[in-house]
């Protein structure tokens, strides 16, 4: 018999196979057909970080209309303003909103530091966005890590 985690990890893998963006919120709710209890969306949730952990994905926390058509906008008052988690291949979103990355492995680091450079340029370029991000500085991925793991050393 086959736990919660390893039948959702499935589900969210064949969903990735044919779609380039998968709502983990409403890919549950195709697989269990209703609403899912929270122990459900927790299951489901460390099965998409386990799908972004191999590499096969990027998990990405997006609001619904950053997601496009796959988007689950939830029936609940304001939630449709809430941002939820997603699993992506898409380079176009993961480069257009690197900030919004949750988990993801080096395979990665290269799109997304790209994203960040293009973020920095925008706000760089924009009075306005400089104005509102003060010090804002992209940080490349390996760069993090490492002064990551030294201030870890360190402390």
């Amino acid at each position: 018999m086959t736990s919660m985690t390893e039948t959702f990890h499935q589900a969210l893998q064949k969903a990735l196979a044919g779609r380039d963006t998968v709502s983990i919120r409403s890919t549950l709710i195709e697989v269990l057909g209703r609403d899912p209890y929270k122990g459900e969306v927790s299951a489901a949730h460390k099965a998409a970080r386990k799908i972004a952990e191999a590499g096969d994905a990027v998990l990405i926390s997006l609001l619904p209309d950053q997601a496009g058509a796959d988007a689950y906008v939830p029936t609940a008052r304001g939630s449709g303003r809430r941002a939820s988690n997603y699993l992506t291949v898409d380079e176009k979103i993961i480069k257009g909103l690197p900030c919004r990355v949750e988990l993801a492995t080096e395979k990665w680091d290269a799109l997304i530091d790209e994203g960040m450079r293009l973020a920095q340029q925008k706000i760089e370029s924009d009075p306005m966005l400089a104005m509102l991000l003060p010090g804002w500085k992209a940080e490349p991925r390996a760069e993090k890590r490492a002064r990551l793991a030294a201030e870890a050393a360190a402390g």
